[in-house]
Formats: C-alpha cells, structure tokens, sequence
C-alpha cells in the first residue's frame, strides 16, 4: 500500500518541483527567500498536488505536512546558496545573481534537496497510512500498472529522463566547470535548442534500452558525431562540452532503461 502512495506522491513532487516550476521562480526563491511570492507559491502548489495526489479528504493533514516540509527545505537550500556563495547578488537592487565562488557545490546542495524531499514524504505517508490503513489506489491506476507495469515504469523514468536529468546534466557540467563562452545573443537559443535535443536524445535512448534495441543507440550517436563533426575536429571548448553533455545523457538514459527491466 505504502508503494501506492509513494508512486502518487512522487510523481506529484515530480510534476510540482520540476515541470511546474520556472528558471525564474527558482532564482526568485534564492533573491527574495520568504519575503517573496515564489516561495510561497511553489510550496502552495506541492501541497495542491499531493492532496490530489491522495485524493481523499482526509489526507488535507499529509498534504499540509509535505507543503510545510518543502517550504522548510527550499527556505533552506534558498539560504545556503548565499551563504555558502554558491550565488551571489551581482547588484544594488537585489534583482540579478551571478555565480559565485563556490558554484561547484551546487550539484551537491540539488542533491541533499531532493534527498530530504522524498525523505519527508515517505515518513509522512507512512504516519499518514497507520491511521488510514482503508486508503486505496486509483482504480483505473491500479489497474493500468497491474496490466502494464513496464509502461508504468517506461512513464514514470521518462519524466525522470527529460527536465530532472537536464538539470543533473547542467549540475554536473558546472561542477567540473565544464562551459562554454558565449554572448547574450546567442545564450538563449543555445540553451533552449541544447536543452530540447538533450530530452529528444534521452527520451529515444531511454525507449530503444527498453525495447532492448541497442543498435538504433548506436545509429543515434553516429548520427551526432556527424552532425557536430566540424565542432569535434575544431577542439574547441564548445566539442568537450557537447562531448561531455553527450555521455552523461547517454549514461542517464542507460541506467534508468536497465533499472526499468530490472523491477
């Protein structure tokens, strides 16, 4: 029962912490911390996602306590990228942040942060299900999984594989300080056409793992290595970084799709 539960709650964390939240909102969080909206708003919205989550009106507590705990911690990861100059505020009017000295230690505050996340939501629905042991799962998706547990699991590492593995992938870049130079011009259409090929190239990796289709990764990564041969043979600093972009994609997908077969 408690797997039930955790499935819902998970993928409404999922779906609240990564698909619904903005790159603004989450800068505003670090500028104004408890003295702006978005924090306010985005642990609103995780408590509104977990009660439909549960859909029982007698889980407004474990709703409540799941927006509370989110609050508590993205209050906290919010604080310690200040002080720990992960970020830092690059003008008077506090409006703009800039990275900081420390900027390589933010892949390991992401990761306590969303350790503590699901940490807190498997207690609480724990507590939660010892005084309502009669919850039960959606019908139509329970028997959805029963009926197709590889689809189940294809569905829920799929959500995995696109924005919370482009942030992972972005984390681990700027951890080993792999980057690339570029003027404003150009950093917008570079980021969202690189963050767009990444989901594309992850997702497809992701499906021919479970379909167990090996060669069509292999194709894949042939067809990239042409299509960015001239920027491979240049040696640039762009080449090391789509290089390096490329493998930790292709890990990513390879372990979720191997995880998938092994449940």
């Amino acid at each position: 029962m408690i797997n039930n539960l955790f499935f819902n709650l998970i993928v409404a964390h999922i779906l609240g912490d990564f698909y619904l939240q903005w790159g603004s909102s989450c800068k505003n969080k670090i500028l104004y911390s408890v003295k702006g909206k978005d924090l306010w708003l985005h642990s609103l919205e995780i408590g509104i996602l977990s009660w439909i989550a549960i859909l029982d009106l007698r889980g407004w507590w474990l709703a409540a306590c799941i927006m509370v705990s989110h609050f508590l911690i993205d209050w906290l990861k919010s604080h310690m990228q200040l002080n720990c100059k992960i970020y830092k505020i690059s003008d008077s009017n506090c409006t703009e942040l800039e990275n900081g000295e420390n900027k390589r230690y933010d892949l390991w505050v992401f990761l306590i942060d969303q350790i503590l996340h699901i940490s807190f939501i498997i207690v609480f629905a724990n507590i939660w299900l010892g005084a309502n042991n009669n919850w039960q799962q959606f019908g139509w998706l329970q028997e959805f999984a029963i009926s197709h547990p590889l689809r189940t699991n294809t569905l829920v590492a799929m959500m995995l594989a696109l924005k919370p593995a482009n942030i992972i992938i972005l984390l681990i870049l700027g951890a080993c300080k792999v980057s690339i130079t570029s003027n404003k011009d150009d950093d917008h259409v570079n980021f969202h056409s690189g963050e767009l090929i990444g989901w594309l190239e992850r997702g497809l990796m992701l499906l021919f793992v479970v379909m167990s289709q090996y060669e069509a990764i292999g194709f894949l990564i042939a067809a990239k290595s042409i299509l960015r041969f001239n920027e491979a043979s240049s040696g640039s600093e762009k080449s090391e970084y789509v290089l390096t972009g490329t493998l930790l994609s292709l890990t990513i997908a390879l372990l979720l799709g191997i995880l998938i077969l092994k449940l």
